[in-house]
This record gives C-alpha cells, structure tokens and sequence, in this order.
C-alpha cells in the first residue's frame, strides 16, 4: 500500500455523492491497520510462505484486503469524476 496523504471530503464534496463520507472513513481505517500491523510484524516483509506464523499469514492478509480496499476506493473516486465529466461535456451552454 503506497501511503499518502488522506484527506477528509468537505461538504462540496459530499453533494453529489454522500457516499464518500463513509468510504474515506474506511480508507483511513484500512490504511491504519496496515500500518500498525507493518510496525507490529516488521518482520512480515521477509517472511516465506512455509514457515509464517499463522498470526503472521493473518496479519498479511489483512493487509492485502486494506490494500485492496484503499485500491478500490481510489478507483470509485476516478469513477465520480468521469462521470462528472461526460455529464459537463453534454452540457448546451
């Protein structure tokens, strides 16, 4: 998961898609968790698949959905704003 900077939707933003109040609540939350668990199990990074800990396979696969989850997210947003698009291009004026 590539950390950046999240950042709370402002009202404007919330208009046209409600839905992102919540989704950004969970993009911090999934990449909270993954950050945690990177710093709990450092040694999550040179694990190999036959001898981890089953604490530690469950730790990495958390972190793979959190992953997955921001990924997806991030997707959505991408989604909104080329709807938003195509919607002003087939504006008359």
């Amino acid at each position: 998961m590539t950390p950046r900077i999240l950042s709370l939707p402002r009202a404007d933003d919330l208009h046209p898609a409600p839905e992102l109040a919540v989704l950004a609540l969970l993009e911090a939350a999934a990449y909270l968790a993954s950050l945690s668990l990177g710093v709990a199990y450092p040694e999550i990074q040179a694990l190999q698949e036959f001898d981890e800990p089953p604490e530690l396979r469950q730790a990495l696969a958390i972190m793979d959905a959190a992953s997955a989850t921001v990924a997806a997210i991030s997707r959505y947003r991408l989604a909104l704003v080329l709807a938003q698009e195509r919607r002003d291009d087939r504006m008359p004026f």
